[in-house]
Parts: structure tokens; C-alpha cells; sequence
């Protein structure tokens, strides 16, 4: 790899460990965005310099939350992993289910609280106001990147 694609993927690993997710994941999908794939487990722990254990259980998380998608080749009983066609919907998908369990958190938490827990009260309520906004900006947000993401492919199309 060459020194721009090298730091972009660590980068990646650096920013995944700050949003609570495995460096390997992280880096794991910078080479997926980079390249085209689909990659045997082989491949990517070459490449990326790690066991093929570590990169096994990322890809697996990476699948799970619809970034990568696990794919097979005629002929070869081995697995394959490249980046999902939608993986930044997915993305959005991911928040906006982790804000409706928290939104419910705080509105579950709000009606089980004593009356006389008002401090407690009105800070799980402020929080179920917040996650419940946040989650209708989601809303458009997604919303407007579904037409700028067809603006962009068909402009693709016909260039």
C-alpha cells in the first residue's frame, strides 16, 4: 500500500476505536472503501498485517452492522468480504436504531421514576426530547441524502 492509503486506513482504525468499535474494524473498512474486493480473510490479514483471527471477527462485526457483506467465488469454499453497496444507508440505519433504544430508554425511565425524583425526572425527560428530535433529523437527513446519493449516480451514469 502506498503512504496515503496507509494512513487513511489507520486513521480509520483510530476513529472506529473512538466510537467504541475495534481498531481492526476500523481499519478493516478503510481498505474496503479503498478497494474494490471482494478479499479472502487471507488477503485482508495480509494486507492489513494481522491475524486472520482479528480480521474474521471484524469482518463479521463489519457484516453485522451492514457494512460489509460476505460473498463466495464458484469453486472456492472460502469467504469473502467486500464493502455493502449501501453502507453509508446502513450507517444511518445503525443510528437511527441505537437513538429509538435510547429515546425509549429515557420515555421508559421517565413514567418509572418517582414523583419526588425531580431532578432525575426532568433530565431523563430533557434526554427522551433530545433523542426524539435527533431521531427526526435523522429522518430528513437520510431523506436528503437519498437524493443526493441518486443525484450523484446517475450523473455518474452519464459521464
Amino acid at each position: 500500500m502506498r503512504g496515503a492509503e496507509q494512513e487513511f486506513i489507520e486513521k480509520m482504525g483510530m476513529a472506529s476505536e473512538e466510537d467504541g468499535f475495534p481498531r481492526i474494524a476500523g481499519r478493516l473498512f478503510g481498505l474496503l472503501i479503498l478497494h474494490e474486493g471482494p478479499f479472502s480473510l487471507d488477503e485482508l490479514a495480509e494486507t492489513l498485517q494481522v491475524s486472520k483471527a482479528s480480521v474474521s471477527t471484524n469482518a463479521r462485526l463489519l457484516e453485522q452492522a451492514g457494512i460489509a457483506e460476505r460473498t463466495g467465488q464458484p469453486g472456492d469454499r472460502r469467504d469473502y468480504y467486500r464493502m455493502s453497496p449501501d453502507a453509508p444507508e446502513r450507517i444511518f440505519a445503525n443510528v437511527r436504531n441505537r437513538m429509538e433504544q435510547m429515546r425509549e430508554l429515557m420515555e421508559d425511565t421517565a413514567e418509572q421514576l418517582p414523583e419526588d425524583q425531580t431532578v432525575g425526572r426532568e433530565r431523563v425527560e430533557r434526554m427522551g426530547h433530545f433523542y426524539a428530535f435527533m431521531l427526526s433529523e435523522i429522518e430528513h437527513t437520510i431523506e436528503r441524502w437519498k437524493m443526493q446519493a441518486s443525484d450523484v449516480d446517475n450523473a455518474e451514469r452519464t459521464a
